[in-house]
């Protein structure tokens, strides 16, 4: 599913996703 977030050049916003699944996937 993030392929459609690296699709967009917003660097901001995948690293904001990035961080939110890191909290995720550790939980």
């Amino acid at each position: 599913h993030f392929t459609r977030y690296l699709c967009r050049p917003r660097r901001l916003e995948i690293a904001s996703l990035l961080r939110l699944s890191d909290r995720q996937v550790k939980v």
